[in-house]
């Protein structure tokens, strides 16, 4: 492994909970609310049309009149058949394969098995991987909040043991509960000391409640993360809860859009200004509208002037302080461009593994083939800027 004697690191990987969403959750909940994951549980199996399919846009309710009277969760509901859709519950087995382009398969024990995902790790050249839960941010759609807490809280559970046995190569992301932040702050500092393999808290690109990322309800987390010297993952999903602009857009302009969103806020909002130290990353948003917004940003926010009275610096002089970052996807056309426009140093490699559009197990040669970017380009993104991200990578 590694590149030029370089270690490669993935920023962005996935844990599928709900290929078997028993094992990620089940053994780690709340006893409080044993009873309410199992009928959380019952119902996600039930609207499941094949394995490895998420349930979670369509029974996690995404508004308020569409659902029946009285009835303010999915998996509270009397059950019946789920509309406009087959009824799956097909059981988890080591037969099921999740088959990619080019007809490549992922094993899903990967979700549940380190083993399994070191294998994948090393057949694509990685050393280091920082592992997202899939679709968890979604959970902002539960009514009630101390639920969305159990269940966050559970996961964070699972992944300390999931990662535990992988000699240092796994790092994984907790969920926050955006609704909750003293409860989001509290998880942060507990995984901090407690877990080596903790790599800090991630965040959707809006708030649950519809505002932007400048939300000083936010602040708290910020300055924990800041004072821990953890960074800030900026993540979400496509046409669920909670929304950015642009609902019906296709996928991929959507995470794009979600991410202008997400950046707009954080830096017009002073929030690198605030927590001078804070580092953030944008993860599955792309990069080629970067340069683009940074020069429209700067044309459009003065520093201290009334719409953005926090905001101390140009937003290019933030994005090339080192408090930005973004993360590329291996394959992407316009990669050249960005790294000869804002500088070698904002961008993350990642390969989005095991999700359906996973450049694995070729990212790494898209990278590394590229006669466009310089030895220091494919060093700094594929090693050397993930350990200024996260400096814990360095221990």
């Amino acid at each position: 492994m590694s590149y030029q004697g370089h270690p490669v690191i993935d920023t962005d990987s996935h844990i599928y909970q709900f290929w078997d969403l028993d094992r990620s959750y089940k053994p780690y909940i709340d006893p409080a609310y044993r009873e309410k994951f199992q009928r959380f549980s019952a119902t996600a199996r039930a609207w499941t049309r094949f394995p490895g399919d998420s349930p979670f846009p369509d029974f996690v309710w995404q508004a308020p009149p569409s659902h029946p009277m009285g009835v303010y969760d999915a998996f509270d509901a009397p059950q019946t058949d789920p509309p406009d859709r087959e009824r799956g519950g097909t059981p988890v087995g080591a037969k099921h394969r999740q088959i990619l382009r080019g007809g490549r398969e992922i094993d899903p024990a990967c979700n549940w098995d380190p083993t399994v995902r070191l294998k994948d790790m090393d057949k694509a050249g990685i050393d280091f991987s920082a592992i997202f839960p899939s679709s968890s941010d979604s959970f902002c759609a539960i009514s009630d909040v101390g639920f969305e807490a159990a269940l966050s809280g559970a996961y964070n559970r699972f992944m300390t043991e999931y990662c535990s046995g992988a000699q240092g190569r796994l790092l994984w992301v907790a969920g926050s509960v955006m609704r909750d932040i003293p409860e989001s702050v509290a998880q942060l500092r507990h995984w901090a000391e407690h877990d080596e393999n903790f790599g800090g808290t991630f965040i959707s690109r809006v708030c649950p409640d519809g505002t932007m990322l400048d939300n000083p309800n936010l602040h708290p987390l910020f300055a924990a993360s800041q004072e821990l010297d953890l960074p800030i993952w900026v993540h979400g999903g496509a046409q669920r809860p909670p929304f950015t602009p642009w609902v019906d857009a296709p996928n991929s302009l959507y995470h794009s859009v979600g991410g202008m969103f997400a950046m707009t806020a954080l830096i017009a909002g002073g929030v690198f200004d605030l927590f001078p130290r804070l580092r953030i990353g944008l993860f599955e948003s792309f990069s080629g509208w970067m340069p683009y917004l940074v020069e429209k940003l700067d044309e459009g926010y003065r520093p201290g002037s009334p719409q953005a009275p926090y905001l101390k610096r140009k937003p290019s002089e933030i994005v090339a302080s080192g408090q930005l970052f973004c993360a590329i996807e291996a394959d992407e056309g316009q990669l050249e461009h960005v790294v000869a426009d804002l500088g070698e140093h904002p961008w993350l490699f990642t390969t989005d593994y095991p999700h359906p559009g996973t450049s694995w197990p070729d990212g790494l040669p898209q990278i590394t083939e590229r006669k466009g970017l310089a030895e220091s380009a494919k060093i700094n993104l594929l090693e050397q800027n993930a350990k200024r991200f996260l400096p814990r990578l360095c221990r």
